[in-house]
């Protein structure tokens, strides 16, 4: 599979699973303290052909991941669960099969500005907030959704700028208990 975008990846090891997988021009930022040059090359990049943000599923790449929205708009990312990007006691895109990355390459999504009128009291009504088993379900659809695991402020942040519904993740829980 041949990608046209360039996929942004944290490190050399996490560039060469990706490229066991697909055709593509690949960038490494070094970890999350990004040079100035490399956030430059990424804007170009995003410019002429797109860019996919492609980090590991632990707090310094979901900070790296904030850091490149920030600076640059309208990039596209993929995500893995940590539960398949691990290895003993590391997590990283380089631990995951080739077949997670080629399933989180095909759910990429864009953090574009528009969002849903999805609430918090949505994800109460539909226990994946302020309930005992919240944590385990909003894991599962995360997972279920190919967006990142979290907190169900940021759970519910994402799931609005995928425009997701109350009734979207209705469906999803169940559909997701019932694969």
């Amino acid at each position: 599979m041949k990608i046209k975008e360039m996929i942004v990846v944290e490190g050399y090891h996490d560039k060469q699973a990706i490229l066991k997988v697909v055709e593509a021009n690949v960038i490494i930022t070094n970890g999350s303290h990004i040079k100035a040059k490399t956030i430059e090359l990424i804007k170009e990049a995003q410019s002429t052909s797109g860019v996919i943000v492609f980090t590991d599923p632990d707090n310094p790449g979901k900070r790296l991941r904030a850091l490149l929205d920030n600076k640059i708009p309208g990039l596209k990312h993929a995500v893995l669960p940590s539960s398949v990007a691990r290895d003993n006691r590391k997590v990283g895109v380089e631990h995951a099969s080739s077949e997670h990355i080629l399933v989180a390459l095909q759910n990429l999504y864009t953090l574009d500005g528009q969002t849903s009128d999805l609430t918090l009291n949505d994800l109460i009504d539909l226990k994946l907030s302020g309930h005992p088993e919240s944590q385990a379900l909003r894991k599962q659809l995360a997972n279920c959704l190919h967006i990142q695991e979290g907190n169900a402020k940021s759970f519910l942040k994402q799931c609005q700028f995928k425009h997701l519904t109350k009734d979207d993740l209705e469906m999803k829980l169940i559909s997701c208990k019932n694969p």
